[in-house]
């Protein structure tokens, strides 16, 4: 697991999503595909921000997610150890940092690394890979009691390569010792580089932590054997009728167990029922382990004799502090933060809200039925949409024949092929008649008053009395008529007859 920090000339937060692909590609050697990380921005000025990015071998991550589900295992949060020291710092409420830079320093069995916190923000994590966890893993095992070897450790003396004992454990103590030194020597040069000053603040952790020391210049690896180790040794004997009474508890419990039917929870509501149970067991369990362990430690405490070496050194930052310590790596300092490991974040390489995975595999067969039976039906609804859209098709193209059938009728000349092209002909002809109709019905609805007058005059004689009009002229104040007519009484008539038209009414003819 690796740590970068990048910083960018902008802050919106999908810009820097967008270059940090970019950006790492020239950070890493290998490549980008091959890795997962998770990201976290945090402005810095008003146009400037920085991304914190931790990253981890995809493969990696993949064996570690299928050793999980074969062990039936839930991973609630993949984090890295040194982002989880930094955050039990900061959510602790009982401690609060005095000094403008912190510098969280673990030296432990798995890893070493330094956090940088500046104003309360992680800076940099930097990681000083060493050979601690080879020659622990080679000639001491993990699962004996931290206690045994801390001991062991602590009163081995310098400058002794045969000392009294095991020779292979003699040399490993003195590899152990060198790997400090180089590690002393790494973080004096590390906190050069960061400018460190008497401001700052230095907090030590890990099961090696107290094998080394800061005099305010560097760090140096105490002198061996530690002036402690002997009230370590003293308080951390255990009781031999406790340890009988656990193993024969434990013995007994694994028995029961194994002579009881298990059935394993086939629903997520029971998982959920079943990790109720277990917690609360856990707590039944946890409490009545305190009650056992308390009173054999307050005896102890009574009858321990006082030691005039454990004067002059302060419990914190010497061996004394892990006594009560069982875990060899960083869990040793999380141990009553288990919380801050279990709640993801925005660093957090990987997660599961739910055990889908373990519920899938267990009823697969299920799964596989359904799925079957999902695809068959979804085939038939498939194949039922598609011939009842053949179907339309097909009703769509002989009903455009009929359309096509009628409209040749009332178009015999027209030269167009398509629907839509004899229905766009068809609305120009009605188009054009509606304008005929319209033009025609208006002049007849005209007012033609001068025809009207002359068919007047028309009717004034029978058709008997024939006359002859030369010449005609009307006007508003003048009317005039000459011509010929039979006789002096069909002249009488029409004088007569054109006082009974409106036009001359009431005038003097």
């Amino acid at each position: 697991m690796t740590f970068r920090k990048l910083s960018f000339p902008f802050q919106e937060r999908k810009k820097v999503e967008q270059a940090l692909p970019f950006e790492l590609e020239e950070e890493l050697m290998g490549d980008l595909a091959e890795t997962a990380y998770s990201v976290q921005i945090q402005s810095t000025t008003e146009q400037h921000s920085e991304a914190l990015v931790l990253l981890i071998g995809r493969k990696r991550l993949q064996q570690l997610q299928q050793l999980c589900l074969e062990r039936d295992l839930i991973i609630r949060n993949v984090d890295c150890a040194a982002h989880a020291l930094y955050r039990s710092k900061i959510f602790d409420n009982s401690t609060t940092i005095e000094t403008q830079d912190l510098f969280q320093i673990y030296i432990g069995s798995d890893e070493s690394f330094v956090n940088t916190i500046h104003e309360k923000r992680l800076d940099e994590i930097k990681i000083f890979p060493n050979q601690i966890p080879v020659i622990l893993q080679k000639h001491f095992s993990t699962e004996n009691l931290l206690a045994a070897f801390l001991q062991s450790f602590a009163k081995h003396p310098d400058g002794v390569d045969n000392a009294d004992g095991d020779s292979a454990q003699n040399e490993a103590f003195i590899q152990l010792k060198e790997e400090l030194r180089w590690l002393c020597a790494q973080l004096t040069l590390y906190l050069r580089i960061k400018n460190f000053s008497s401001e700052s603040q230095i907090e030590v952790y890990g099961i090696f932590g107290p094998m080394i020391k800061w005099d305010g210049l560097k760090f140096s690896i105490r002198s061996f054997p530690l002036p402690e180790a002997e009230a370590f040794a003293e308080r951390s004997v255990e009781d031999p009728d406790f340890i009988g009474t656990s193993e024969e508890s434990v013995k007994d419990g694994i028995l029961t167990i194994s002579q009881t039917d298990v059935k394993a929870p086939d629903t997520l509501e029971e998982l959920l029922v079943e990790a109720k149970q277990r917690e609360r067991s856990d707590e039944k369990t946890q409490t009545s382990d305190d009650q056992i362990t308390t009173t054999p430690s307050e005896e102890k405490k009574k009858n321990r004799p006082s030691s005039g070496v454990l004067e002059s050194i302060n419990p914190q930052t010497s061996l004394l502090s892990l006594i009560e310590r069982k875990h060899w790596g960083v869990l040793g300092e999380l141990r009553k933060k288990t919380e801050i490991i279990l709640e993801s974040h925005r660093l957090s390489l990987y997660y599961e809200n739910t055990p889908w995975r373990r519920i899938l595999l267990r009823n697969r067969v299920a799964f596989a039925a359904a799925a079957s039976l999902i695809i068959i039906i979804s085939a038939g609804f498939v194949w039922n949409t598609i011939t009842q859209l053949d179907l339309l098709h097909q009703e769509i193209v002989r009903g455009e024949r009929l359309v096509q059938t009628e409209l040749r009728q009332v178009l015999p000349n027209t030269s167009a092929s398509g629907v839509n092209a004899m229905l766009m002909e068809l609305e120009e002809k009605i188009e054009l008649r509606k304008a005929y109709i319209k033009n025609s019905k208006s002049f007849e609805k005209r007012d033609y008053h001068n025809l009207s007058f002359l068919k007047n005059i028309s009717a004034l004689l029978s058709e008997d009395a024939p006359f002859q009009v030369d010449s005609l002229e009307y006007a508003p104040e003048r009317f005039s008529i000459s011509g010929t007519i039979d006789s002096y009484d069909s002249l009488q008539i029409l004088k007569n007859n054109l006082q009974e038209i409106k036009e001359f009414k009431g005038r003097r003819i």
